[in-house]
């Protein structure tokens, strides 16, 4: 009795259940974006923001409107795509203090989170100093701190208190100190200096009692003072409690409901793949001022985050905000930043890399990681060890938007995200003259993404190479949302060959039991594939997956013997191969028996390998 060698292998990317609220991801369906006037980003920023999407601009008045008018009109962008929004701002921060958005089946939140400025903290070899004695002090509140041994010191402190035995240990020509600096020290940086012993910490908080100890007299000259990130103090003491605000007023303005969340939860240190799982830095955790366990039981009830991952601080001492360590470009994809070997932080951002390594995606598999190299730059006076902060961009729609330092490493930045996000606009932006980007402080920190409460979400399992059992039986899925409410009437994937220059060709997706399903015709062995899905509801509304360009995989090579590429070696691969040698198809899988020839040979070899199976 004759054999037939058969391999039933069925290759499924099924899809996970997308939860019911859900914080949006960065790469989602967006309207427009979020900045601040007076701008943080330069002209050519502006106006590729307000190309196709909205620009919603922060302005504290009636004459600021008027300013970014004028510029905006000068620079050629068309104001039917510019909102304003009147509220007070004390930063163009706004990722940080701008909004993050919870979306489910009716229900669209804008969340209103706490924002109080930068701490900043040691991570990286952060191993403290022994302390002279003479230089140990307690504040307000009884804590002992190192006076010559001021948190911020790369920002030109010298001490904490300008007492008799602190000198210009810098060597800047100015003995700088906490009091008197323009941010109020009332222990939400650590120390509290609003009592007596340290003159009501020089009238930083606003309020304050006699100058009894000559401290204020030291203080630093309000006219040329910065504060504790190094950035410019204003003369009338203007603080981090103005951009607090700011979600209210645009939730309201835009006649969204707005989530209020007790919980500091800052932009530029948030990462989330859109399905319950977040990533900060362990500041995040820190700046809560809680365990680590209360914090994940409040951003779990809050916001529906269920998965968190709290990553060591990689950096010596920074802000250390996520965003500028690593980039989420789709809920399984991550680009991470990498250190020249000579800087102090390369074994703490390899241990920071090496993480996402440990990590499950929503599909239950690896994260895949793209590595960026960023060399060192000369970032702010404030910054230390700083490097090119390519991973601070922007994902809107189809574009990705990509700080450059006009150095080599440049393009090769571009490149890196050509590579992880396939058929994506990727477009590189040099910092404003007088606001440069910074290690630290780039193009992501200084935009928010406003997103679309009645968008189409597709949740897919991309196919991935090494997953690949089989040519002929490739099952692809999607679940599919649309928050609008409306029918979806079609579900299409588009496919081609990579090497081929011809359109996609287009299959589509039936509907079985809650997902959306179509089988890929048999594929060619070893060969690389091009795909993507895309949803249309009744209004003609439409979406797709990834949100930009294509997902690539390449198929399994054939076993020998196989020669049509369905894992299954019968009288179908001899009537194939037969035709190779007839001249009427070409393929290198026909040399069977490896002489280099395609012939009637290798026919006898596979008819052979047939009856012996």
């Amino acid at each position: 009795m004759r054999k037939s060698f058969i391999i039933l292998l069925f290759t499924t990317f099924i899809v996970g259940s997308v939860p019911d609220k859900r914080v949006v991801a960065e790469w989602e369906p967006a309207i427009g974006t979020m900045v601040r006037w007076p701008l943080g980003i330069p002209s050519d920023l502006v106006v590729e923001l307000a190309r196709n999407d909205v620009l919603y601009v922060l302005v504290e008045n009636s004459f600021q409107q008027s300013q970014a008018q004028s510029s905006f009109t000068s620079w050629g962008i068309d104001m039917q795509n510019v909102t304003f929004i009147f509220t007070q701002t004390y930063s163009h921060w706004t990722r940080d203090h701008g909004p993050q958005f919870l979306i489910g089946q009716d229900h669209w939140e804008v969340v209103n989170q706490r924002f109080d400025g930068y701490p900043e903290e040691g991570g990286c070899n952060d191993e403290p100093q022994d302390c002279d004695e003479n230089m140990i002090l307690v504040d307000c509140d009884g804590m002992e701190f190192c006076n010559n041994q001021p948190d911020y010191i790369e920002e030109g402190y010298d001490c904490y208190i300008n007492n008799e035995l602190c000198q210009d240990f810098n060597g800047d020509g100015v003995i700088m100190d906490w009091l008197g600096d323009g941010y109020c020290d009332d222990g939400s940086w650590g120390l509290d200096f609003m009592c007596d012993d340290y003159s009501w910490d020089c009238g930083d908080c606003g309020e304050g009692g006699q100058d009894n100890n000559g401290f204020c007299d030291q203080a630093y000259s309000s006219s040329n003072r910065i504060n504790k990130q190094g950035r410019p103090v204003s003369a009338d003491l203007r603080g981090w409690e103005e951009d607090d605000d700011t979600n209210i007023d645009f939730a309201n303005q835009l006649g969204w409901d707005i989530k209020d969340l007790p919980l500091f939860l800052t932009g530029g240190n948030f990462m989330t793949d859109g399905y319950g799982m977040g990533f900060s830095t362990e500041l995040m955790v820190n700046e809560n001022n809680m365990s680590q366990d209360q914090f994940l039981l409040d951003v779990s009830e809050h916001l529906s985050l269920d998965t968190y991952h709290i990553l060591d601080n990689p950096n010596v001492s920074s802000i250390q905000h996520i965003d500028c360590m690593a980039k989420l470009t789709g809920p399984e994809t991550v680009i991470i930043k990498q250190v020249p070997e000579s800087s102090p932080e390369y074994d703490c951002i390899e241990n920071f890399a090496s993480a996402f390594n440990s990590m499950s995606t929503f599909y239950g598999r690896p994260f895949k990681v793209h590595r960026l190299f960023c060399p060192s730059i000369n970032g702010g006076s404030w910054e230390t060890n700083p490097v090119a902060a390519y991973t601070n961009s922007l994902i809107l729609n189809n574009k990705v938007l990509v700080p450059q330092y006009g150095i080599l490493a440049d393009q090769q930045a571009l490149e890196t995200y050509r590579n992880a996000m396939p058929g994506y606009d990727i477009i590189g932006f040099d910092g404003a003259t007088g606001s440069p980007w910074y290690g630290e402080d780039a193009l992501h920190c200084r935009t928010m993404g406003v997103f679309d409460p009645e968008m189409i979400h597709l949740s897919h399992k991309s196919i991935r190479s090494e997953e690949i059992e089989s040519n002929s039986n490739i099952l692809v899925e999607v679940e599919v949302l649309d928050y609008s409410g409306e029918n979806i009437e079609t579900v299409s994937m588009f496919w081609k060959y990579s090497a081929e220059d011809g359109p996609f060709q287009v299959i589509d997706l039936e509907l079985e039991g809650g997902a959306y399903r179509c089988m890929f015709p048999t594929l060619n062995p070893s060969s690389g594939i091009e795909y993507y899905l895309t949803a249309t509801n009744a209004l003609d509304a439409s979406a797709s997956h990834p949100n930009a360009g294509w997902h690539l995989f390449t198929t399994t090579s054939s076993v020998a013997g196989d020669i049509n590429g369905d894992t299954e070696i019968n009288i179908q691969d001899v009537v194939l191969l037969i035709n190779i040698i007839l001249g009427s198809l070409e393929n290198e899988s026909g040399d069977i028996n490896g002489d280099g020839f395609v012939d009637i040979l290798d026919v006898v070899k596979l008819v052979n390998t047939i009856l012996e199976l």
